[in-house]
């Protein structure tokens, strides 16, 4: 069974406001940097990660409260924007690594960092070797796709 549009788009709009995952009234999501390669998946752990360590790869806390939903015209999926930080997810590397770090994606956590809610690949791997190198990560969503169950 296909749920009907509004069924689907419900789904999204209660995710977004979930005080226990996505929408934390007092201390915000934070968005991490990955440091080697990885398979974004439903089972992935935050064991199996390693995070970036440059001078200026902390994780980064997003908004608090209900996080803004979208719908896609080109495709009609619905997106969870994630809400930045002012000046966006952007890390800037401040002191010379010892040794270059590439950075392969990024992850969502809560804000102990405890708990992976979500994870991406960039769109290619960034290598961090010297000051002001910077990995900007851009808008983060997550996507519902058109048919999410059956």
């Amino acid at each position: 069974m296909i749920p009907l549009k509004a069924l689907r788009l419900s789904l999204g709009t209660a995710l977004a406001a979930d005080a226990t995952t996505l929408a934390p009234a007092g201390m915000a999501n934070k968005i991490a940097l990955v440091a080697a390669p990885f398979a974004p998946s439903e089972t992935l752990t935050l064991a199996s990660l390693t995070l970036a360590t440059f001078t200026g790869s902390a994780p980064k806390a997003g908004a608090t409260g209900a996080q803004p939903t979208a719908i896609d015209p080109a495709t009609e999926q619905q997106r969870i924007i994630i809400s930045p930080p002012i000046g966006g997810y952007v890390f800037i590397c401040t002191v010379t690594p010892g040794s270059p770090e590439t950075i392969y994606g990024f992850i969502l956590t809560d804000n102990a960092g405890a708990t992976l809610l979500a994870s991406a690949l960039l769109p290619a791997p960034v290598t961090i070797s010297e000051i002001g190198h910077f990995v900007d990560v851009g808008e983060v969503n997550l996507i519902f796709v058109i048919a999410p169950m059956s």
